[in-house]
């Protein structure tokens, strides 16, 4: 299976069930960060307003849902040994990593400066 093909799978996962595959709008991003790194995003949206994006960051796919922000966009992982967070504003994007247990001062910089082509 291709990295984009799972990245949908597990991403569409993460939206309500009563959501129709046929239905969402699939929105695949390729950032580039600082030092030239890649970073691919897709971004699911389905029609009731749920959104949920997949990335693949330090070597993993990551799967994420849209959190509350002040301004922009911004995405959370649910995991058990932390908590990825990717926000975007416009076609800018940054990655971050918050430790389990860890306060949002301790959240530690994975991706940043990256750009969508």
């Amino acid at each position: 299976m291709t990295p984009l093909k799972t990245l949908a799978c597990t991403a569409v996962m993460s939206l309500p069930g009563s959501v129709a595959w046929a239905e969402i709008d699939i929105l695949p991003v390729t950032f580039i960060c600082e030092n030239g790194v890649p970073l691919q995003v897709a971004y699911f949206n389905a029609p009731d307003g749920s959104s949920a994006a997949a990335m693949m960051v330090d070597n993993q796919l990551v799967t994420l849902r849209q959190t509350q922000s002040g301004s922009g966009i911004r995405y959370e992982s649910d995991g058990g040994a932390g908590t990825y967070i990717l926000r975007s504003k416009g076609w800018d994007a940054s990655v971050g990593f918050l430790a389990t247990g860890g306060d949002a001062a301790s959240e530690q910089v994975v991706l940043q400066n990256c750009v969508s082509r």
